[in-house]
């Protein structure tokens, strides 16, 4: 939803370098990400009563999760557009079913079990567990180290995408400055 009401990939004025036009965006997915991220915490937690092992660590790595998925939502849709929304629908029905987040991973399909490594959502999963249920911090903090990671190779693609897109569309305008794509 936020996709179609945000321009993900459209400045409202033309950018003056590159990478202020990436922040600009990867900022106001982060804080949309937060302010997600607080109001399901707080709702988990205070209406419906969850309990967890550490509340500031669930609510750290309830960040990091919304940050992951707003930094791959936007490579997608900068990248792709429309069809980066469609990937994006592809990929979270192949996290929900390879996670292990709603059946062992014993219980999926063989083909689909080595995927399980290689989606943010694992990972999630792994660190709410830890943070929820079994107070493992390790393995929460392995499992934010490896989000953490997706954040930031994310971001890179899109900062790359954008590179690509200032330097063809803005960079003969006044004043702008051009950059190169080290990503």
């Amino acid at each position: 939803m936020l996709t179609i009401v945000f321009p993900i990939k459209n400045p409202v004025t033309p950018p003056k370098s590159a990478f202020g036009w990436f922040l600009s965006k990867f900022s106001s997915m982060l804080l949309v990400g937060t302010i997600q991220a607080i109001l399901v915490d707080a709702i988990l937690l205070y209406g419906l009563k969850i309990e967890v092992q550490n509340v500031g660590y669930f609510f750290l790595f309830s960040l990091i999760t919304s940050w992951v998925f707003m930094a791959i939502l936007q490579f997608l849709v900068t990248a792709f557009s429309d069809a980066g929304r469609f990937i994006a629908i592809i990929l979270l029905i192949l996290q929900l079913t390879t996670s292990a987040g709603t059946f062992p991973l014993e219980l999926i399909p063989t083909p689909l079990q080595k995927f399980n490594a290689l989606v943010p959502m694992t990972y999630s999963v792994s660190g709410y567990k830890a943070v929820i249920s079994s107070g493992n911090y390790s393995q929460m903090w392995h499992s934010a180290l490896v989000l953490g990671c997706t954040i930031v190779a994310f971001g890179l693609l899109t900062y790359a995408v954008l590179a690509i897109s200032f330097k063809k569309h803005y960079s003969n305008l006044p004043g702008n400055r051009e950059e190169s794509v080290t990503a």
